[in-house]
């Protein structure tokens, strides 16, 4: 799953111009920020979640958290090491 601050609309377009993705959007626009609040990574200071890739597994449990500035780009290679280890 994939959570984002921006809008269900934005989400949808962002999707598309990828040609669709094969896992589900979900939008934390409003109550603005309150999931990624909820996960320690909502920059008050500038009033958006910092760039973060958190792996939940199906117990619910955080095996993997990467926090970046918005700038930065995560590692693709290494976010795709960590959802191998849930297989």
């Amino acid at each position: 799953m994939g959570i984002s601050c921006d809008s269900v609309y934005t989400l949808k377009a962002w999707a598309d111009s990828l040609g669709g993705v094969e896992y589900p959007l979900c939008s934390d626009y409003w109550p603005h920020g309150k999931v990624s609040q909820a996960y320690g990574v909502f920059n008050e200071d500038v009033g958006r979640p910092e760039r973060a890739i958190i792996v939940v597994d199906a117990e619910g449990i955080c095996r993997y958290i990467d926090v970046h500035t918005l700038r930065e780009v995560p590692d693709e290679e290494e976010i795709a090491e960590e959802l191998k280890k849930l297989d």
